[in-house]
């Protein structure tokens, strides 16, 4: 400011006191310092804001292209900012977002309770963290993980929240991925070995709680060793997944059958409401396998399925029991004969019977 510098100039070389008089003088070196350090507290001033608005343009300019989708609502969850990744993931345009509720995004699968959570942890004035199962504007689903910041004011009011998420849905199916392969027989698609005692604990825990009967059918098949010997173990897998089909038909969704290995199989029948129920779902299975098997080149061949049956909590509470129970009386069936099925207490009341005749009269008292 070169007239603020020549006032300086001119007090710095003026005696304050002149003909003119005094009071003019003193009045005008007052005025001209108010100025002076006026000027220097504008041009201080500048600067500051010169150097804050850098910073600001920085941090809107990061926010603006984070690789991180980044949402600002008011404190009823209406949508005031969003960055070019949100509009990337969602689909929505900037123009779109504006002024909706973030409840565009909400898909169904994560129940109302959740969401009901995540407001009541933020609306107190919480950070919250978790993930979300959104919908874009063209329908297709998306895992997100975020983080809900609330922000206030000087009175400690709730104004906006802030939202910072990441897209986790590659990172999702690649677990659902990894889980499934730990869990599932690559020829067949059932649960393995690992799942089925995980179910089977499971439906444990709940028989248990609830006071219910289920039931498990150990099958072998009968004649797969032959035809895999025969026709090479591309038939036989193709008899696996073909016997896994048919298993399926014969029980409902909410059981379970599973591939232990080879070609043994089992079955979790739950909550039977009468103990003959896996007899008959037995049967079925035996007349679903009296249908031949057609191999690749139109070869056709026959199996039949030797099956046990155990059941909870008759023959035993505990799983290894309740399996080997199962898998003793299909091998009770193999001996006698195969292709059919028998019940564990069968077995054990035969050999209860056989015990009691080998013993002298006066035994049994």
């Amino acid at each position: 400011m070169p007239y603020l510098d020549e006032i300086h100039k001119f007090l710095s070389q003026t005696p304050l006191i002149t003909a003119v008089g005094p009071v003019v003088f003193i009045i005008s070196a007052i005025s001209a310092i108010y100025y002076l350090r006026l000027s220097r507290l504008l041009k201080v001033q500048f600067s500051l804001q010169q150097a804050a608005s850098l910073e600001l343009q920085k941090l809107s300019a990061a926010v603006e292209h984070s690789p991180a989708s980044i949402v600002i609502t008011d404190n009823k969850g209406v949508i005031e900012y969003v960055n070019l990744a949100f509009c990337r993931l969602t689909g929505y345009s900037c123009e779109e977002a504006l002024g909706q509720h973030t409840r565009i995004l909400k898909a169904e699968g994560q129940p109302d309770e959740y969401y009901k959570a995540v407001w009541d942890t933020i609306s107190s004035g919480n950070e919250w963290s978790g993930e979300f199962f959104n919908r874009r504007k063209d329908g297709t689903c998306f895992w997100e993980f975020a983080s809900i910041s609330p922000i206030k004011d000087e009175q400690d009011v709730i104004t906006h929240y802030v939202a910072v998420k990441e897209n986790i849905t590659e990172r999702k199916q690649m677990l659902a991925f990894l889980d499934k392969m730990a869990h599932t027989d690559k020829l067949t698609e059932l649960p393995n070995r690992n799942l089925f005692f995980d179910r089977l604990e499971f439906v444990i825990a709940v028989s248990c709680r609830d006071t219910l009967r289920f039931a498990l059918l150990y099958i072998d098949l009968d004649g797969f060793k032959l035809i895999n010997d025969t026709y090479g173990h591309d038939a036989g897998d193709q008899v696996l997944q073909e016997a896994a089909r048919r298993f399926k038909l014969c029980v409902r969704e909410s059981d379970t059958v599973a591939r232990m290995g080879g070609d043994e199989f089992t079955i979790i029948l739950n909550n039977l409401k009468q103990i003959n129920s896996a007899a008959t779902v037995a049967k079925k299975i035996m007349k679903e396998f009296m249908l031949p098997f057609t191999l690749s080149g139109g070869i056709e061949c026959r199996l039949g399925v030797s099956i046990g049956i155990s059941y909870y909590p008759d023959d035993s509470i505990v799983s290894e029991h309740l399996l080997n129970a199962a898998d003793t009386a299909m091998y009770a069936v193999k001996k006698s004969g195969k292709n059919g099925y028998c019940n564990a207490h069968d077995i054990h009341r035969d050999r209860l019977s056989r015990d009691r005749e080998n013993l002298p009269a006066h035994d049994y008292f």
